[in-house]
């Protein structure tokens, strides 16, 4: 390292003579800058923050003495020698007592300049390595007062006391958590880190638990400044890491409190797969998806994974991609109200897109190739670090089948509707859901159906039921058989709908046809 020197005389010859005299990186110092008086030399100081300056005792305006003595008010640690051409007693003493280094005669002797430039350099070095020791001490000083609090340890007063961030008003935790990093990285980390909390008191860094941790001095009011503090780790991450997530704590009064706080933040950090990427996570943090449940029955009833999968085998054969979309996200919201786990997120989500591709495997034979590599990348679903993330691969998993899907006159609602009804009138169809699935108001939805067939959609369900057990009873089938594969769950009722509509009983219209 080498140290900066100002020289300070109002001759020029001097000025530049001491410049050319001898070799200073040899020495271990560098002339930085060159002053003609006092005040010009003051300037210099405060921009250039000399370690040693060598100064003309007598100068025009200000002199040397009076030039160090305004400096030695705010530094004690710059060293100073004095120029003169005049080796009077009295000027020697009043510059040593305020700690000048040496004193030289005009002209300088490039012997004694080195002698004494050997010496500053010697001591400036010890003072370098002092004030470091004194550091890194200081720093593992408030380290481990903050690691006794987080465990829990009686704080002695006399070690702390006196430490200038224990005697802030109030506090918050900020924790950091960076991906698969070795403990040397994060050592590295909080050192930068150490560059922008510690110099400027803002606060004090530590590592605990595997998180880089910071205990912030709040009367700086963090509070609304949380894109300025999630700009500067970015700062800190920017060449070295590509993944991090942050939280910080709401304020504290006592240290001794840390630990609460410190729990509550790194909850949020474990529960990052529910909040959107790119800031940093507080209190107030909503999760990344937030919508309008349509399905009262999601808020009362357990949560059914056959009624979801039934809900999305509805959009996919209607071919209505945005239904598929919200369908998930009620599912999902659902979860996370609950308070579902990351984990059991991912698993009902997978069996529910497993089952949801068994069934289309059944329906859809001629796309089984394309189902079969949806199949392969469903455990992907375990992969994805957010859950917007894993949601926008469900839904592209599910457009991609779409895209293969000979679903009928997909592009007319009524005629998405017909198909659906023929696909599946032995279910439990009915207007009111397909309304929800659709996005659709019940009624807006019933009217279209009646201007298109000419028909209500419960009548031509039902007309559709009887033409398929027509059919089924013909082969042979009982009559409840019957009832039970066309969707009606009572017998009875198949009998009243058969003779409303057919004008006979379901067993008179057998007789009746085999007769013939």
């Amino acid at each position: 390292m080498m140290f900066k020197v100002l020289i300070v005389d109002d001759e020029p010859i001097t000025r530049q003579g001491l410049v050319m005299l001898i070799p200073w990186e040899s020495y271990g110092f560098e002339v930085v800058g060159t002053a003609a008086n006092g005040n010009e030399a003051i300037e210099k100081y405060s921009s250039l923050s000399p370690n040693l300056m060598i100064i003309d005792i007598r100068m025009p305006g200000m002199s040397g003495i009076e030039l160090i003595e305004r400096i030695r008010v705010s530094d004690s640690s710059v060293q100073f020698l004095i120029l003169s051409g005049h080796a009077e007693f009295e000027y020697a003493k009043k510059a040593i007592s305020n700690n000048v280094k040496g004193y030289l005669l005009k002209p300088v002797d490039e012997d004694e300049l080195i002698r004494y430039l050997q010496e500053i350099n010697t001591k400036l070095v010890e003072v370098l390595e002092y004030n470091h020791i004194k550091v890194k001490k200081d720093e593992e000083n408030r380290e481990r007062i903050i690691h006794f609090a987080l465990e829990g340890e009686r704080l002695d007063e006399f070690k702390y006391c006196s430490d200038h961030f224990l005697e802030w008003n109030k506090y918050r935790v900020l924790l950091i958590s960076v991906d698969e990093q070795s403990n040397s990285d994060l050592m590295n980390l909080k050192n930068s880190f150490r560059e922008f909390f510690e110099e400027g008191n803002i606060g004090t860094v530590f590592i605990y638990n595997s998180y880089i941790g910071i205990l912030l001095n709040d009367e700086l009011e963090f509070n609304g400044q949380y894109d300025y503090l999630y700009k500067n780790l970015q700062n800190v991450f920017h060449n070295n890491y590509t993944h991090f997530t942050a939280a910080i704590s709401n304020p504290f009064d006592k240290i001794t409190d840390i630990f609460a706080y410190y729990e509550s933040t790194c909850k949020l950090i474990n529960h990052q797969f529910f909040f959107d990427e790119g800031y940093l996570l507080n209190e107030s943090s909503e999760t990344a998806i937030k919508v309008e449940i349509q399905d009262s029955q999601y808020e009362v009833e357990q949560f059914k994974m056959t009624s979801v999968v039934d809900k999305l085998l509805f959009a996919m054969e209607i071919g209505d991609l945005s239904a598929i979309k919200r369908i998930c996200d009620e599912v999902a919201m659902w979860m996370i109200d609950e308070n579902y786990s990351e984990n059991i997120i991912k698993k009902n989500f997978i069996q529910i897109i497993s089952s949801l591709l068994n069934k289309l495997m059944y329906e859809y034979q001629d796309i089984r190739e394309t189902l079969s590599n949806v199949f392969t990348r469903v455990f992907e679903i375990e992969n994805q670090p957010k859950i917007r993330a894993l949601l926008s691969f469900v839904n592209s998993l599910l457009a991609e089948i779409l895209e293969k899907m000979d679903v009928k006159n997909t592009d007319v609602l009524v005629k998405k509707m017909i198909n659906l009804i023929e696909r599946n009138y032995d279910k439990n169809i009915k207007l009111e859901t397909l309304s929800k699935v659709l996005n659709y108001n019940r009624a807006y939805l019933g009217k279209l159906f009646k201007d298109y067939t000419g028909e209500h959609f419960n009548t031509y369900l039902d007309k559709v039921r009887i033409e398929n057990g027509k059919n089924l009873l013909l082969q042979g089938l009982k009559v409840y058989q019957v009832a039970e594969r066309i969707g009606f769950s009572n017998v009875d009722y198949f009998h009243s709908k058969f003779r409303k509509y057919e004008g006979m009983s379901p067993s008179t219209y057998r007789k009746s046809k085999m007769m013939n």
